[in-house]
């Protein structure tokens, strides 16, 4: 049985340790130590989307373990060291390869607190690069431009994107607007043309 530690981890991590773990499983159940009930019912529901049986246990009110595990593992002949889910390509944003950007239009996710905002938007970009498929481009535009310039606390997973063959793209403008023209610190600048093309021929993803 593979074990994680997944106590004191923020959503997403919790599935995304959960997900590495089942890759490299070889239908070895696995069993999740978390902290709180709302990442056991993120687990159940990736295990619903993964057609794996999911065991939960409370041990006491800050201690929770999930246990995860494929029924069919036993039925399935060994081709790999490492063989993949069946089902895993139905938890990809494009399985059947479809391309997509996505689009950030401001440096927080959603109305209401932006300091909560902020914090999901550095949980969705990290998110993204975990993703089986990713996207082709990243547009930043209007305080989406603040993103990509130096002080950012989304450069890592930025430039993680970009290593991966991901095309980062901020608006020239907007990054004149609020003075950091200067700063760009991942991919280049374009402009609004170029953005309207992408958009209009693209499938999109925004947070």
């Amino acid at each position: 049985m593979k074990k994680i530690d997944a106590v004191g981890q923020a959503c997403p991590m919790p599935v995304i340790l959960t997900k590495r773990a089942l890759k490299e499983s070889n239908g070895e159940t696995v069993l999740i130590s978390v902290d709180n009930e709302i990442a056991t019912q993120n687990l159940a529901k990736m295990a619903e989307q993964l057609k794996l049986s999911v065991q939960i246990e409370k041990i006491n009110d800050s201690l929770y373990e999930v246990q995860l595990s494929d029924p069919n593992a036993g039925n399935r002949p060994h081709t790999a060291e490492h063989p993949v889910l069946p089902e895993q390509a139905a938890d990809t944003v494009a399985s059947s390869g479809a391309s997509y950007v996505v689009v950030l239009n401001s440096d927080f996710i959603g109305n209401g607190s932006e300091e909560l905002g902020r914090t999901l938007m550095k949980s969705f970009l990290f998110s993204l690069t975990e993703q089986e498929v990713l996207p082709d481009k990243v547009l930043c535009y209007n305080a989406g431009a603040l993103l990509t310039t130096e002080g950012s606390s989304v450069l890592d997973d930025l430039k993680a994107l970009e290593e991966d063959g991901v095309e980062v793209l901020t608006c020239g403008i907007c990054g004149e607007f609020y003075g950091v023209k200067d700063k760009l610190a991942v991919g280049t600048y374009t402009n609004m043309y170029r953005i309207v093309e992408i958009l209009r021929t693209s499938k999109t993803v925004s947070p």
